[in-house]
């Protein structure tokens, strides 16, 4: 007599909830954003929530084996605090802006040497930077730390080519607060490449002579002020989850184009008379999930 095979069946698996739930939440955050039950949202707030992923993620390694509904109940919870504190508390942080007078403890600067232009690469991660022009200098950095690099000073001819960024660890765990203040020449035509990471952005460029400027950077609130332009200045933005408020000259033509997904746009994108122009700015923006805001 042939006794039968037994076949143990495989304990059947239960997909994980947590990507799910995120997806969801960040719909309803979008949704009541631009409902306007979130006026005071900040990216930068949002992005500062990053670990909630780790506990999420914890949670549901830990609880869905046993009990799926145990599962989603604490899942739902932890996001229902999360969604709590974005709505009733927007203007709680977990740190401190620390981009105030004599907070600066270190400063690097690069004299001209009859240098007549700038072509400025800045490298910096999380935190908080303000740019500005009116430098006597070709750049001058200060900061709250000492991170600052000069890479590379090059010069040819009547222009020069500065490479600077930051030797601190983009996600510094210490509990301090980190700021750039950063200035370039307001006489002299200055073309600019900035990578930044996610943090409060203040660039005020509306009295620099700009040539072109390529932004990219992270989740952030992102106010970017722009000069009358000589000739046709472009300007291409990558951004993440952001908040960017963008200041245009009034009587400046211009157009602004949009691309990637889930972004909401006010103002007006193109000038009347833009096509025909010959000083404009022609700005670029591939974002996701974003608020634009032109004015």
């Amino acid at each position: 007599m042939t006794t039968p095979a037994m076949t143990l069946a495989s304990p059947r698996r239960t997909p994980s909830i947590a990507f799910p739930l995120v997806l969801i939440t960040l719909g309803i955050v979008f949704l009541l954003a631009n409902a306007g039950y979130m006026t005071g949202l900040s990216w930068r707030q949002v992005a500062q929530l990053w670990p909630v992923l780790f506990v999420l993620l914890g949670v549901d390694l830990l609880i869905r084996p046993r009990s799926m509904l145990a599962a989603v109940v604490a899942e739902v919870a932890i996001i229902g605090a999360v969604l709590f504190y974005l709505v009733a508390a927007p203007g709680l942080t977990f740190g401190t802006n620390a981009l105030s007078t004599g907070a600066f403890t270190s400063q690097e600067s690069v004299v001209r040497e009859g240098a007549g232009a700038l072509s400025l690469t800045l490298a910096y991660g999380a935190g908080d930077l303000t740019l500005k022009g009116g430098s006597g200098d070709l750049v001058t950095v200060k900061s709250t730390r000492e991170d600052i690099d000069l890479q590379r000073v090059g010069r040819s001819a009547a222009s020069a080519v500065v490479d600077v960024r930051s030797v601190v660890p983009d996600m510094p765990f210490d509990g301090t607060a980190r700021a750039w203040d950063v200035a370039v020449p307001s006489d002299i035509p200055v073309g600019m490449t900035l990578n930044l990471g996610a943090g409060d952005f203040d660039i005020d460029l509306s009295n620099v002579k700009l040539t072109h400027l390529t932004l990219n950077n992270g989740a952030s609130d992102l106010r970017l002020a722009l000069p009358k332009p000589s000739g046709n200045v472009p300007i291409t933005i990558s951004t993440g989850a952001s908040s960017l408020d963008l200041s245009i000259p009034a009587g400046i033509e211009y157009s602004v184009r949009v691309t990637g997904a889930v972004n909401t746009v006010s103002g007006l994108q193109e000038s009347s008379a833009y096509t025909s122009a010959v000083d404009r700015l022609t700005i670029v923006i591939s974002s996701g999930a974003s608020s634009i805001t032109i004015h």
